[in-house]
């Protein structure tokens, strides 16, 4: 009889056993696969919200340009010069936009242009195009509140206008583009009042290849790209669609299958499950307890690890931005402010240099204690990189943001002693910019600060910067200078002009300076006091050292007997090889080593001493003179005198004014030379201007003259003309 009761307990619990795993498995899989459901979902919602996201970015960069005085009033008057140069050209370079149109306040076509080329008057609009201007001129409710910008700029005259922008997705000849219609307005005159229909100004980026793999990496989608007919396997896609629901196209990326993932993982373990269903539930729930457990703790230090600096454990750029867009909101809410502060550590790398990065990073640690200490209530403190951080502080006006940006100075100047025993001393240079005031986005306010860090690093000592209005305006001369001043060097339009240097007499030529000179078509001459330290800060230097070189060796052999100096830089000696620069040179030229001169400064050897005496060395192999110029005006140290072997000294002009003056600067000048003649030097003085400093320096012993009195610096047809007149002069003296 045990048997059959055996048989009867053992079937109907093996069958609920059976059951039971049947019913989790299938559970599971349903489960799996309504997750995978959702999650695709969300994926293709994401998808339509990154393309849109993309065009909105654009749209608040292109406010900049579209709320702004001088573009309402070139756009009213239909300047196409203007418009080439700061709408179709600028916009085109600087931030890529592939074409641009503007029409007027009655739609009327007024400029066009595509791929940055020169403008047409009246181009007109692509068909598919018209339905975004009509939502830009009045958004119908259809309209998506997340594809419209709007925001209130208030005039001097006290009236406020509405600028607003409206992002779309069209088919531009057939191909995806992000489209931004927005309207023109002024931002302060008070004579632009914004009245009647504004004119558009609609800005398309072709969505390309290289533009949608930017929006997939920016939003985790692995292989982002158009497809026609359907995806490959294992690829998930979503439709993109216009606003009034025109079919754009499909996108396609790699698919996630969160809930395919997990049940690969758990499946093994479920089929060993053929214990007794009591066993079977408790190991099940343990087991799925731990899971959940380990995968929540996991997924929590995942986040708390990409979002927070692992040296000062403080949040880090990702979360810097997170808090960043909450607490601006709050701001904007609240009808508050916000005060965005850019810390930067001066010359840290030195610490590093002289102590050690373990010594770096433990200040790094103690600054962070410092300023946390310091921080408002509800703000954020953040170390996005290096040696910088970012103080977010809610509801700090100007006089408070003044205030506490001059207290985080102070503090860190204070000394830090470290556990090492190490006592260090820092400088903190410190930007500001504050919302609204200064901007209303976070890519506004962030540039704005960090332009102010700038300036507090380069003119500022021990003080804050706050934000100027002026600080956007130097920073777009300099990128149109420097735009400029790249296309000069490709087309070759830098001129060289040269500068005699005379005899003691002053009545022969013994040689010539070589000197650079630019005349933009645009922005008219600019002085090498604004270009030359331009181009060493981008490294255009090299390419104006060489093309100086070259076409001053070439334009030389025009006057027998006359030397030629050239200006090297101290990136040309330390960045690049001017040994085989100038070899070149001479080689394609045929000039005599002997014939050439390379005028350096002491910067160049202060900047890193043995490269610049490889070089200089280098240079003497070749046949090549050298002659240290501007001397007086650094260090002026005997040692580099006498260790490189100078061929010449020139003295600076700034020395040569007190010349023949007892009260002046003639002792030290007359030193000068004597200590020159010591140690066999050519004595060459710059900036002479008088026929008093003439006789003077002659008298003195100083072998070469060059300034004012003799020439300015001549082109090079009127450098032949002026050696030419002063050897016919000397023949006339002569006979």
């Amino acid at each position: 009889m045990g048997q059959p009761t055996k048989s009867f307990l053992t079937l109907p619990i093996a069958a609920l056993c059976v059951a039971t795993i049947v019913v989790v498995l299938a559970s599971l899989f349903v489960g799996a696969r309504e997750v995978d459901r959702v999650a695709l979902a969300g994926q293709q919602t994401t998808i339509a919200h990154a393309v849109n996201q993309h065009g909105l970015a654009h749209a608040r960069e292109l406010r900049l340009m579209t709320v702004w005085d001088e573009a309402y009033d070139n756009v009213t008057a239909v300047d196409l010069d203007w418009m080439d140069k700061y709408l179709g050209s600028y916009l085109n370079e600087v931030l890529g936009y592939d074409r641009l149109y503007v029409i007027s306040g009655d739609d009327k076509p007024l400029y066009g242009s595509i791929g940055g080329a020169k403008g047409t008057v009246g181009m007109p609009l692509p068909p598919s195009v018209e339905k975004l201007v009509q939502a830009a001129r009045s958004p119908k409710p259809d309209v998506p509140a997340d594809h419209i910008q709007t925001t209130p700029i208030t005039l001097d005259n006290g009236k406020t206008v509405e600028h607003r922008s409206i992002v779309d997705v069209l088919p531009i000849d057939g191909k995806p583009a992000s489209v931004i219609a927005s309207t023109v307005l002024p931002d302060h005159g008070s004579q632009r009042d914004g009245s009647g229909q504004p004119s558009l100004i609609i800005a398309m980026t072709n969505l390309d290849d290289t533009e949608i793999n930017r929006i997939g990496n920016d939003f985790g989608f692995r292989g982002l790209h158009w497809v026609q007919d359907g995806t490959r396997p294992g690829y998930d896609s979503a439709a993109i669609r216009s606003i009034d629901g025109t079919p754009v196209g499909a996108l396609a990326w790699q698919e996630h299958r969160p809930g395919r993932e997990f049940l690969s993982r758990a499946a093994p373990g479920l089929l060993l499950a053929l214990l007794p269903i009591a066993a079977i539930a408790y190991l099940l729930l343990a087991w799925g307890n731990r899971q959940v457990k380990q995968l929540m703790e996991s997924e929590a230090h995942a986040k708390r690890a990409a979002r927070t600096d692992s040296l000062t454990e403080l949040p880090n750029l990702v979360a810097l931005r997170e808090n960043f867009e909450r607490l601006l909101d709050e701001a904007k809410r609240g009808g508050s402010t916000l005060a965005v502060i850019s810390i930067d550590i001066d010359r840290f790398k030195a610490i590093n240099d002289a102590f050690g990065h373990a010594v770096g990073d433990a200040v790094l640690k103690a600054c962070a204690v410092r300023l946390k200490r310091m921080m408002p209530e509800n703000g954020c403190l953040s170390r996005p990189d290096g040696d910088s951080f970012v103080m977010l502080a809610p509801a700090v006006d100007a006089p408070a943001a003044a205030e506490l940006t001059s207290d985080i100075i102070a503090a860190l100047s204070e000394p830090f002693d470290l556990d090492s025993g190490t006592r260090v001393f820092i400088a903190a240079s410190i930007g500001y910019a504050l919302a609204p005031l200064d901007g209303v986005t976070v890519g506004e306010l962030t540039r704005r600060a960090e332009l102010a860090l700038r300036k507090a690093k380069a003119d500022a000592e021990g003080e804050a910067v706050a934000f100027t209005r002026d600080m956007d305006a130097e920073v777009t001369f300099r990128l149109m200078l420097e735009t400029a001043l790249r296309a000069a060097i490709a087309d070759g339009s830098i001129d060289v002009m040269y500068q005699p240097v005379m005899d003691a007499s002053g009545q022969r030529v013994l040689g010539v300076e070589a000197l650079a000179r630019w005349t933009d078509s645009d922005l008219g001459p600019i002085s090498p006091v604004v270009f030359i330290p331009l181009a060493e800060e981008t490294g255009l230097i090299q390419h104006i050292g060489e093309l100086v070189l070259r076409r001053a060796v070439e334009d030389c052999k025009a006057w027998p007997g006359v030397l030629v100096a050239v200006n090297v830089s101290a990136s040309q000696i330390h960045h690049g090889d001017i040994v085989e620069v100038v070899r070149e040179a001479l080689e394609d030229s045929q000039l005599p080593p002997e014939r050439l001169e390379i005028e350096i400064t002491e910067s160049v050897l202060l900047a890193d001493e043995k490269r610049a005496n490889e070089q200089m060395r280098g240079l003497q192999s070749l046949g090549v003179r050298i002659a240290l110029d501007d001397f007086g005006t650094g260090y002026s140290s005997l040692q580099y005198l006498s260790r490189f072997g100078f061929d010449k000294l020139k003295i600076d002009r700034s020395f040569i004014d007190g010349a023949g003056d007892p009260a002046g600067s003639s002792v030290v000048l007359a030193s000068i030379i004597r200590l020159g003649q010591d140690l066999k030097m050519t004595i060459t003085a710059e900036g002479v201007e008088t026929e008093a400093q003439r006789r003077w320096l002659q008298t003195s012993g100083c072998n070469e003259l060059q300034g004012y009195l003799f020439s300015r610096p001549l082109t090079r047809a009127d450098m032949s003309a002026f050696i030419a007149s002063r050897r016919a002069e000397a023949k006339a003296v002569a006979s």
